[in-house]
């Protein structure tokens, strides 16, 4: 037997570590693959948060460029405003005018100075001693204009140096006028003399513009918003002056005798030293004594009215708080408050009687203790009767009253209740007797 026999158990053996091997080298081959792959990952993972952090601070970045920029136009607007706000730009250009206006009258006079010489001259040369003369000129209409200055400062009236520098610098002007349109033309002279005008014209328009403004130191917006407030108290103030008219208007329509007491008390007050309000409450005070929108007769009407209910209340048996509630009830449910079905037939209770809360079964329950026909099958009256609404007038009664009357000083004065109070009667019938006196006719005997 060779010895490189192995038997079967052996070659089992070694086939089942060959697969336990390259199942191992499998594994590790993946696990490798797999940190491979994870590392490819992570790499990707520190690319891409790389990114996302130069992208943030590329925007951040941005930001600031365009905060930049912001703050460098916020920058700029706000020294334009400046600029516009003191009138710098304008002020600049006047310097630069008055300056090309020198620049253009000066030669021209100079040349037609020094230009002049007697007619029996013969061979002239230039007049030099007329040479300071352009320089003269031109340099009297700025005297006016540094006098305004002066006088701004110092506060002292400015139109004189205004006649100054006007009459100077027309002075100066004509001049211009007349030697350059001789010499250069109309379009020239006119030009000329524009020189010598404009520059001290606009030298004043700028100190008055400066004096302005040193006297109202609001900027453009709260100059704005000043102009916009005066407008709505303009509005407010058009409005309130429409109301008081038309409350004079009603004042004076219905009130004659109080308005001519309230215009009485304004008058006599110094202007703004009492309000409308206050002179109107005095002017009622003093012709009724009461407060406002009280008369006599609005008292009177008052008290007889009171006088009246009392009188119902304690004829009918009735309280203030009963009648609360049959008000309520009548609101709740209707003016007939259980009382009536709804054909308006009555609704019988237990005992056929009426059913239901209220005045009206009150009155009835009352009129059946009162009449003696109120029995089984009677049904009583739903209204009662009222004596002394039937009840006629007595001659002493009247008598009574027409004494009182005499007494009173007329029948204007007679109420219900000093009559009720003299003759010893209910209201009613002290309203019949009232009424009945004032309508007799007066005794003219």
């Amino acid at each position: 037997m060779s010895s490189g026999y192995r038997s079967w158990e052996e070659r089992e053996a070694d086939v089942a570590k060959t697969k336990a091997e390259t199942a191992r080298a499998a594994a590790e081959a993946q696990v490798a693959a797999q940190a491979v792959e994870s590392g490819a990952a992570v790499t990707q993972t520190a690319k891409l948060a790389e990114q996302v952090k130069q992208a943030k601070l590329l925007k951040q970045l941005g930001d600031v460029k365009d905060t930049a920029k912001d703050d460098q136009a916020a920058r700029k607007a706000k020294r334009r405003e400046q600029r516009d706000e003191n009138g710098a730009t304008f002020k600049a250009l006047v310097n630069v005018v008055m300056a090309l206006g020198l620049l253009a009258a000066l030669p021209a006079q100079i040349s037609y100075f020094l230009g002049l010489h007697r007619k029996d001259d013969k061979d002239p040369g230039p007049a030099w001693t007329l040479a300071p003369i352009p320089f003269f000129l031109e340099l009297l209409a700025w005297v006016g204009v540094m006098g305004t200055r002066w006088a701004h400062r110092k506060g002292l009236p400015r139109w004189p140096f205004w006649l100054m520098t006007a009459a100077l610098a027309s002075v100066a002007g004509y001049i211009n006028l007349a030697h350059g349109m001789t010499e250069y033309g109309t379009v020239a002279g006119i030009a000329l003399a524009a020189t010598s005008v404009i520059g001290p014209l606009l030298a004043e328009v700028r100190q008055f513009l400066e004096t302005k403004a040193a006297e109202d130191g609001r900027d453009l917006k709260q100059r704005a918003q000043d102009r916009r407030a005066a407008r709505e108290a303009a509005k407010v103030e058009q409005a309130r002056q429409l109301v008081e008219k038309a409350e004079d208007e009603r004042r004076r329509k219905l009130f004659k005798d109080e308005f001519a007491e309230f215009e009485r008390i304004i008058a006599a007050h110094p202007t703004g030293a009492i309000d409308r309000e206050t002179a109107w409450a005095q002017a009622w005070d003093t012709m009724h004594g009461l407060p406002l929108s009280v008369t006599a007769e609005s008292l009177a009407s008052k008290e007889a009215a009171r006088e009246a209910i009392e009188s119902v209340m304690n004829d009918y048996g009735r309280t203030p708080e009963s009648v609360a509630v049959d008000l309520w009830l009548a609101e709740v449910f209707g003016s007939n408050r259980g009382d009536d079905g709804p054909a308006g037939t009555p609704t019988g209770g237990p005992s056929d009687g009426p059913v239901g809360g209220g005045s009206r079964a009150r009155s009835e329950r009352r009129t059946e203790t009162r009449t003696p026909l109120g029995g089984k099958g009677k049904q009583p009256s739903r209204r009662p009767v009222d004596s002394d609404t039937e009840r006629p007038l007595e001659e002493a009664d009247l008598t009574a009253v027409r004494k009182l009357a005499e007494a009173l000083g007329g029948k204007d004065r007679l109420s219900a209740r000093n009559v009720r109070e003299a003759v010893g009667c209910r209201t009613k019938y002290a309203i019949r007797l009232r009424d009945a006196v004032t309508a007799e006719p007066e005794n003219t005997d």
